[in-house]
């Protein structure tokens, strides 16, 4: 198997078919999480979207920065090693393999960290916290080769599955059940991804074994970054689950998912155009590479500035459709995400450019590591007087730190990285 070739013509046609696959990931979740919030009490459905956090969160860490990984370093080492792809990609299943053991493990582990009423439905959702990363997972490792359409249809059988949980909270009105049943359809749904994997991952080769490790090695400080990221945002759901309750940890996460929103409309661009960069930088073709990057943070500033201002102007009727019984505190606490919405829409790129360099994960990693220590101070020290939105103003203020800190440190490499001059790799 060969890496298919990236060129820029490619890419609008790439673009589109992510814009697809996030809007069915991320237009899936929202619609799940709207008819919950309208089927279940409050009470209920703030354990259930407590409990959906805690899988975006067990995913996040499990998956190591594997999937990242897979749409830089492996685009890039695939462009000048084309002859070794069969076991590049093997090695990279294989880590995708370790990743969704992590993502159940802890998913599993979390339950210790909740009130008691959301222990159950946690430990039934272990195995769709797994799924959730495989899929990824196998999009990840198709994107590096140049195919987007393939991962759509991954993730719309694993999020229409999931819908079984609707009937079954109508039946139930149970937080346990319904969890119960959309983790049971998560998994079944993402049987076409785990196949996937499961055929990369049986080359029986030294060399693929060497390239897993070698995948895992490069990726590691992504990974350790992915922890920071999630301190530096995600893992306030659990945080105010611990000191405000299940009415508030599920009061952020349904800000969060409206935040999100915005967020999928820029990443769908980001990462399209990842491998993309990817694959220039690693070629060495560094002034294509910095052209498209320029480009696209005009763009995606834009994109996030009108996800915000809908965020802000629109923040009443859109919390009372899409977070039913928690409608009012979400409306409230929406106004802290949609300001830093453009900051975050248009560092994602500069992420994205930045880790497919070796030398600069390190100083990536420091961003969240920022980030999440203001977060986390901000959070801790406001959630006692003000509740939920402490969590809100902690998470927008870290997140407003990582994404300066990233234009800062691609300053730095821009001056560099001379039009023509060799990457570090």
């Amino acid at each position: 198997m060969t890496a298919a070739p990236f060129r820029a013509k490619q890419l609008l046609g790439a673009s589109l078919w992510r814009i697809t696959f996030l809007l069915v990931q991320g237009g899936g979740s929202v619609i799940l999480i709207a008819a919950l919030g309208h089927l279940l009490d409050a009470s209920a459905f703030a354990t259930t979207a407590l409990t959906l956090g805690v899988l975006v969160i067990a995913q996040a860490i499990g998956d190591f920065g594997l999937s990242q990984a897979a749409v830089t370093i492996l685009p890039a080492r695939l462009a000048t090693a084309p002859e070794h792809a069969d076991a590049l990609l093997a090695g990279a299943a294989r880590a995708c393999g370790y990743a969704c053991g992590a993502a159940l493990v802890l998913t599993a582990a979390s339950a210790a960290l909740v009130p008691h009423s959301a222990v159950v439905p946690i430990l039934v959702s272990a195995p769709a916290a797994a799924a959730a990363v495989a899929v990824t997972g196998a999009d990840g490792l198709l994107r590096a080769q140049g195919e987007f359409r393939a991962p759509v249809r991954f993730v719309a059988s694993s999020e229409l599955a999931g819908f079984i949980g609707i009937p079954v909270a109508l039946a139930t009105r149970r937080a346990d059940w319904t969890c119960a049943a959309i983790s049971a359809g998560t998994l079944c749904g993402a049987t076409g991804a785990i196949g996937m994997l499961l055929g990369l991952a049986r080359a029986p080769s030294a060399e693929a074994r060497r390239s897993s490790r070698g995948l895992l090695r490069a990726a590691g400080p992504l990974g350790i970054a992915q922890v920071f990221v999630v301190l530096g945002a995600r893992v306030d759901t659990l945080l105010a689950a611990s000191l405000n309750g299940v009415v508030a940890a599920g009061t952020f996460e349904g800000d969060w998912r409206l935040y999100q929103l915005g967020q999928y409309a820029a990443g769908a661009l980001a990462t399209a155009a990842a491998p993309f960069l990817a694959s220039a930088l690693g070629a060495g073709a560094i002034t294509d590479a910095f052209a498209l990057l320029r480009r696209l943070v005009v763009r995606l500033a834009g994109v996030g500035l009108v996800a915000g201002a809908v965020l802000y102007l629109a923040r009443w009727p859109l919390a009372h459709v899409l977070t039913g019984s928690l409608a009012s505190p979400v409306a409230h606490g929406l106004v802290y995400l949609a300001a830093v919405s453009p900051l975050a829409a248009a560092a994602l790129p500069v992420f994205y450019s930045l880790i497919t360099l070796d030398g600069e994960r390190r100083y990536v990693l420091g961003c969240f590591v920022a980030g999440a220590a203001v977060n986390l101070s901000l959070a801790g020290a406001l959630s006692g007087a003000l509740g939920v939105r402490g969590a809100l103003i902690g998470s927008a203020a870290g997140s407003a730190t990582t994404s300066l800190l990233l234009f800062a440190r691609l300053a730095v490499v821009a001056t560099r990285l001379r039009p023509g001059a060799e990457p570090r790799r």
